[in-house]
């Protein structure tokens, strides 16, 4: 179909058409939707040996991050170092009081799977003494919580990391939008603005070509007289007042341009907001599309989170 409009696809094309935008959002909402954390009985194989223990599978973290998590979760409360050796990490002397309120060693090990991590932990509560369902169900049932409010912190910051970069780009659209708005208005304000400074020049411009007219009726009177004067007194003092009302003339034709200069500007830039003002409202509305769009990628984000904090 690529290439050809929607206009021209016969019924059989549209209805494929659908059907692959229904699988398409299908698809997306699953990748969007939270995955559950799963806590099974298991064991856990330590220099060859098979400990009892609880794995437990967190959906979408990092290998790296979560491993470096559960080395600080494992020396939390103890001077005792976790110790890396051949993929397996152990700890002697650890407290987890949530589970039991003496010290234990840890035995664990992280396996990266695909989009999740599991983590197999075994506790040894004193030499070859485990935490295991045929010995401490209340133990057992104790390390299941712990793990599971572990792994539910692990993946909730993960879904929050990725609400927070949802959110983000939300908030930068808006913030796109609210500028693309703001420049509609600066350029609205600028019409009406200039549109009162036309009007007030025009109004300006009559008095001014009113006064010039009285003032060039005056200096042609004037100029008459002072050729019929034959007294040199009286031929100076008129033409010292002809000269003043020529700089007087002067100045009105020059206020005169000026003023039509100031409206020729208002309209050259009323015409340039106009022509700007439908980019701007092109912009906005391609904007308010991808906004509309995000909205619900945001809500999703926020369902999966609140989900998740709900396990």
């Amino acid at each position: 179909m690529t290439g050809r409009r929607l206009s021209d696809l016969n019924l059989k094309d549209m209805k494929i058409f659908h059907t692959m935008c229904i699988i398409a959002l299908l698809q997306s909402t699953v990748l969007l939707a939270q995955k559950p954390i799963i806590i099974t009985d298991d064991s856990v194989t330590y220099r060859n040996l098979k400990h009892p223990g609880v794995s437990v599978t967190v959906p979408e973290v990092s290998y790296e991050s979560f491993q470096k998590s559960w080395v600080k979760e494992m020396e939390s409360g103890t001077k005792s170092k976790a110790v890396y050796e051949n993929g397996e990490w152990y700890i002697f002397g650890a407290n987890i009081k949530s589970v039991v309120p003496t010290p234990v060693n840890i035995y664990s090990k992280i396996a990266n799977q695909d989009s999740s991590v599991r983590l197999m932990v075994s506790i040894e509560l004193k030499k070859d003494i485990y935490i295991e369902k045929n010995s401490g169900e209340t133990e057992l049932a104790k390390l299941k919580n712990y793990l599971k409010k572990y792994a539910k912190e692990r993946y909730s910051q993960v879904a929050h990391e990725q609400l927070k970069t949802e959110q983000d780009k939300l908030r930068d659209l808006e913030r796109e939008l609210s500028s693309y708005q703001k420049d509609e208005s600066d350029l609205s304000r600028s019409i009406r603005s200039n549109e009162k400074t036309i009007k007030d020049e025009q109004d300006n411009l009559a008095e001014l070509n009113e006064e010039l007219n009285t003032l060039s009726s005056e200096l042609a009177t004037q100029n008459a007289q002072f050729a019929e004067l034959t007294e040199d007194a009286a031929k100076t003092e008129r033409a010292k007042y002809i000269k003043e009302l020529e700089k007087r003339n002067k100045k009105l034709a020059n206020d005169i341009t000026s003023a039509e200069n100031r409206i020729s500007k208002a309209n050259s830039e009323i015409r340039k907001a106009n022509s700007e003002i439908p980019d701007k409202q092109k912009l906005q509305k391609e904007v308010r599309e991808k906004i509309n769009v995000q909205k619900p990628v945001v809500s999703r984000f926020e369902y999966k989170y609140n989900t998740i904090m709900a396990y």
